[in-house]
């Protein structure tokens, strides 16, 4: 039978239930199919993501890690026995120091006469002395006193230099603390100038000097999952590994690495002919993905 317009009933007549079933039957397989295809690329893309992350955070904390232990005085590392806290004196300048008098160009047009019993350092009791030649700090101001809590150590020659700057042991191989610095402009060469005066206890061979500004901690938390950096805290003889407790809560805490779930750090001391060697170790793990950076670290021990 036709309609109105000689069109059959079954021409103009839309999709069957059980067609429309069958498409979307169809449809869902190829969804599924095409999900289970997809899945694996997505999840992978998202594990590299992952452990990229860790990696960058694992190497800026390492890096920022290597920096301080090579501005380390010598002789002045040490690693707690849980192989968990690390610390160091940090050095924020050095040079030689003038051992005897004498006259730099002489005859010549930049003469300058260094004989002046405060210019050269005596090892008999110093308030001055000088460096030869200039600091290269740009940090430092001539005419103006060394940032405060900065020690001048010359030869610390054993780990006994943390018992001598705890003490302020005179003679010693570091300043005390209360000894405040002060940087002069003696014609071609820097003065250093001390409130008080100190006998260093032992003469370089190379007349080496080093300025300390600070102890530096690394202290890891796997409880917290952080790697904590401290430093400005006041000098112990033994070993501060407590972060709540003084002196290391005296100090300026700054966070190194979250996301952290194991470190260790091991130090083999070195002599005066062999470097010592720091070797760091940081695991960082965020949901499955996990990674494990080593880095080991020449120490000069020779001062």
């Amino acid at each position: 039978m036709t309609g109105p317009h000689g069109q059959s009933r079954a021409g103009r007549r839309g999709f069957s239930i059980v067609e429309l079933v069958t498409v979307i039957a169809l449809t869902g397989i190829l969804t599924v199919g095409l999900a289970n295809v997809l899945q694996h690329p997505m999840n992978g893309y998202a594990a590299v993501s992952r452990r990229s992350e860790l990696v960058a955070l694992a190497d800026l904390a390492i890096g920022r890690m290597v920096r301080d232990l090579r501005r380390a005085l010598p002789n002045s590392v040490r690693v707690s026995s849980s192989g968990r806290v690390l610390e160091l004196l940090h050095t924020s300048g050095g040079g030689r120091y003038r051992a005897d008098p004498g006259v730099n160009d002489p005859g010549g047009p930049n003469e300058v006469d260094h004989s002046n019993g405060s210019d050269w350092l005596s090892f008999g009791g110093d308030t001055s002395f000088n460096l030869i030649g200039r600091f290269q700090n740009p940090a430092f101001i001539r005419g103006e006193a060394l940032p405060s809590g900065t020690r001048i150590a010359i030869y610390p020659s054993s780990a006994g230099i943390w018992t001598e700057a705890a003490l302020g042991t005179n003679p010693g191989s570091i300043t005390p603390a209360s000894t405040t610095l002060s940087l002069a402009d003696d014609g071609d060469e820097d003065q250093l100038q001390l409130s008080q005066e100190h006998r260093f206890a032992l003469e370089s061979p190379n007349a080496r000097l080093y300025l300390v500004d600070t102890p530096i901690t690394f202290l890891c938390d796997p409880v917290e999952g952080t790697l904590w950096r401290i430093e400005g805290y006041p000098v112990t003889s033994s070993q501060p590994t407590d972060p709540a407790l003084p002196p290391l809560s005296d100090g300026s805490h700054a966070r190194a690495a979250d996301r952290l779930e194991s470190c260790a750090f091991d130090y083999v001391p070195g002599s005066p002919s062999r470097s010592g060697l720091v070797t760091l170790t940081l695991v960082l793990a965020s949901g499955n993905e996990r990674v494990r950076l080593l880095q080991q670290v020449e120490i000069r021990n020779a001062p």
